[in-house]
């Protein structure tokens, strides 16, 4: 397969995209050790599951999305 430069860099810019997002939302875990997180310390409702557990689940299934996302975006660039 022949990659031009141009597709090349845009496949790189992509990924750092990507990458940076995954990043920025993976340290947003460090709240639950903050002033401003207090909040995800408390009990949803009356029942067992906290802020940071609920936004732990959250988490893994947005990096789950986001990368089939990206895989998804990658395949239709091979096509193209």
């Amino acid at each position: 397969m022949n990659v031009t430069e141009a597709e090349l860099k845009q496949r790189t810019r992509r990924r750092f995209f990507f990458t940076g997002l995954h990043l920025c939302l993976y340290f947003s875990f460090s709240l639950n050790w903050t002033v401003w997180g207090n909040f995800l310390a408390d009990r949803l409702g009356a029942s067992h599951i906290t802020g940071s557990l609920l936004m732990f689940i959250s988490l893994i299934l947005i990096f789950i999305a986001l990368e089939s996302v990206f895989l998804w975006l990658s395949r239709q660039g091979e096509r193209s």
